[in-house]
């Protein structure tokens, strides 16, 4: 059978949406919006416990100069920013006259402990002239609470005292410290001067160092390092701030020497995969304690829209899944298990037991508080109840034992795991349609009466019942069969009961029985885990059925279901990103190229972050960004399988891209037709080094 896939009419093309960049260590969180650091976060999570919240600490910070004869100014017109490849560096770059001004800041990996290093690279680029000497300064406007205090007794070290934290500066080499006008001063052009008594809240400490002459090409680095601790053990404070810089970047690139980078990956998409494992490594927890390992679903940091400014730098079970299988499948198993023992914490779940006929279960049915306890979001339509959770996490689980190799994991894990997830899914299973019971599932539908026999929930838990039958067999258990069995069950199920007459995969039972309104990309699910043949009778018109309701009015992506709501028809970076692996084991990779194109591209053009929503008209960025396991998880997943995903195709040429006509034509695998569409070669040089649109 010939098949037609609808070609793309490109209507926008990747652009600069969204003005902030991240760094992290897994102790907190640094954002720099625009032309200078805004927010400062005393921890990674949102929320410890249901009682206590994480709190942004900055106001802002930068450096300035002067030549301390009346001109000066603070370097916050930066004409370039971006994120050190492959790492959480911050690096902003401005020209004044022949001095080139070059600011790093960073949350540094290298630091057991919360921690800020900004550090300026001042540098003449005159080839024939001398700069003068002049003044560089620094100011850090952070909000320590209540009266602040601050005191000094030397011109490089500064404490500042308040009702929530104390802050430590350190900055080497400086001459002066004060606490008086600082901002004015520099502005001023005049030094930075006095002290740090009968300091308030009105008033922010700086740093001034003496700059001599440069001579062509010659440049200085200067630096100051923020601490919540008096003594924070951090060996480089002893050194010079250019140490700083280049011991971070050793420990990044330490760390990448491990990555398993797929061999096919262009240019692009290896700078996108890259800072997609540095996101997920550098927003992981390792505060000591219960919190430890955990992945925020985002970090807390939006695009600049009005309409979805909420931020997910919460930990739930489904977006940790994504992000723990991408760091395992890459080479940081180690990461990924970390991440897994703070989902699985013996006692933190169980709260909705009796709502599911249980006496207990052992991973959360929502989300988890940053101390590893349950947290559904309740509201008047009662809880959310996910039990697609539990396939994720024993699929995650799998995946990392498989990818350690070393049986330590699965002997610590895998008991518990079969008693307290994989015998509770079983016991979720419907006698008859043998689907799991209705659920709040991916998108989260709040129980009485919103819960649906969810396509989705039901295709994790084949993948999660396989995954216990194979940790079962290794651990010499006999479930193991029931477990495959079960799996085997669901899997037929699926097939038997969530297609319509045109064999289009339903989202879900209840709405496919009422005849309308059942188109969800999440069932795509069902081809990329192999529970339906993507080169069977059923794709084709499940995505011809999606190309009609789904794709969004920019041209290329989609969105997440036909449910209607305004955070349904955005463009999600879920449905491109599960949509194209899908297309690739359907051996439309064309069309999968397009998606992953896509993205790529968008990626590039916003210092390489994936966000969790795109405006469905114009493509501009909305929502938490970047989006941890449902965007930087699901793209280096999405890479990460790609060559075994068309494996059992036969190399293709793709069509021309043709906005009048769709193309089609005949693969030589024999499957089901693909149809033209790539981006636009233009696009692909479009922003590796994208202007700074400014709002």
């Amino acid at each position: 059978m010939i098949l037609l896939f609808a070609a793309s009419a490109l209507a926008v093309e990747p652009f600069t949406s969204t003005w902030t960049h991240v760094s992290a260590n897994g102790y907190g969180v640094l954002v720099y919006d625009t032309d200078r650091l805004t927010q400062g976060w005393d921890h990674v999570y949102q929320q410890y416990d249901a009682e206590s919240s994480s709190a942004d600490l900055l106001y802002d910070s930068y450096f300035g100069y002067t030549d301390l004869s009346g001109t000066g100014n603070w370097l916050v017109a930066p004409d370039s920013v971006r994120t050190v490849d492959g790492t959480g560096i911050l690096e902003s770059v401005q020209r004044v006259g022949d001095l080139e001004f070059t600011q790093y800041a960073f949350m540094p990996m290298t630091l057991d402990g919360w921690g800020v290093a900004q550090v300026t690279r001042v540098r003449n680029t005159s080839l024939t002239t001398p700069s003068p000497a002049f003044e560089l300064a620094s100011l850090h406007n952070w909000k320590p609470g209540g009266t602040e205090t601050t005191a000094h007794d030397r011109p490089d070290m500064v404490v500042e005292r308040g009702s929530s934290v104390n802050l430590w500066y350190r900055a080497p080499g400086a001459v002066h410290a004060s606490c008086e006008s600082v901002y004015d001063s520099v502005l001023l052009g005049h030094r930075v001067a006095g002290d740090c008594a009968d300091y308030g809240s009105d008033q922010v400490p700086g740093f001034g160092w003496n700059i001599p002459a440069l001579g062509p090409g010659e440049d200085r680095w200067v630096g100051v390092f923020t601490s919540n601790d008096a003594s924070p053990g951090w060996a480089e404070l002893d050194h010079d701030a250019r140490t700083w810089l280049r011991d971070e970047l050793g420990w990044w690139a330490q760390w990448h020497a491990s990555t398993r980078t797929p061999p096919d990956l262009d240019p692009a998409e290896t700078a996108v995969f890259r800072q997609q494992l540095a996101l997920l490594t550098m927003a992981q927890v390792r505060e000591p304690g219960p919190q430890f390992g955990q992945i925020p679903a985002s970090l807390p940091v939006a695009a600049p829209d009005e309409e979805f400014p909420h931020t997910w730098n919460i930990a739930w079970v489904r977006d940790s899944a994504y992000a723990i299988a991408a760091l395992a499948g890459t080479g940081h198993p180690d990461e990924a298990a970390d991440a897994l023992r703070f989902l699985f914490q013996s006692g933190k779940a169980g709260r909705y037991a009796a709502w599911l006929g249980l006496g207990s279960y052992g991973v959360s049915v929502c989300r988890l508080y940053g101390d590893g306890s349950e947290w559904s979001d309740e509201d008047d339509t009662g809880p959310n109840i996910e039990l697609d959770n539990w396939g994720l996490f024993l699929w995650a689980l799998d995946r990392t034992a498989t990818a350690s190799d070393d049986g330590v994991l699965l002997a610590e894990l895998g008991p518990r795991a079969l008693d307290e997830v994989a015998d509770p899914l079983m016991s979720q299973i419907v006698p008859g349609t043998n689907l799991i019971r209705a659920d709040s599932s991916i998108w989260e539908r709040h129980w009485f009466g919103n819960e649906k026999q969810f396509t989705y929930t039901s295709v994790m838990a084949v993948a999660g019942l396989d995954a216990a039958a194979n940790v079962a067999d290794q651990l010499g258990d006999p479930r193991a069969a029931a477990y495959r069995t079960a799996a085997a069950q669901i899997r037929t199920s699926i097939g038997l009961h969530l297609h319509d007459a045109s064999g289009v995969l339903a989202g879900n039972l209840a709405e496919l029985n009422n005849g309308a309104d059942y188109l969800d990309i999440a069932a795509a699910e069902a081809y990329n885990f192999g529970i339906i043949d993507p080169k069977g009778s059923t794709f084709a018109p499940t995505l011809a059925a999606w190309d009609g309701a789904l794709r969004v009015p920019s041209g290329i992506g989609f969105s997440r279901n036909d449910d209607g709501s305004a955070y349904d028809t955005q463009e999600w970076a879920f449905a491109d990103l599960r949509l194209a692996p899908a297309l690739r084991r359907a051996c439309a990779t064309a069309r999968a190229s397009e998606l992953e194109d896509w993205v790529t591209q968008q990626a590039l053009a916003n210092d390489r972050q994936i966000p969790e929503l795109m405006d469905p008209d114009d493509a501009s960025f909305e929502g938490p960004t970047p989006m941890l396991g449902f965007g930087a998880g699901l793209y280096v997943l999405a890479m990460a399988d790609r060559a075994e995903s068309t494996a059992t195709c036969a190399p293709t040429v793709k069509p021309p891209f043709t906005d009048a006509v769709d193309a089609a034509y005949t693969p030589a695998c024999g499957c089901e037709t693909e149809g033209a569409a790539g981006l636009a070669a233009a696009a692909g040089a479009l922003l590796l080094a994208a202007g700074r649109r400014r709002r």
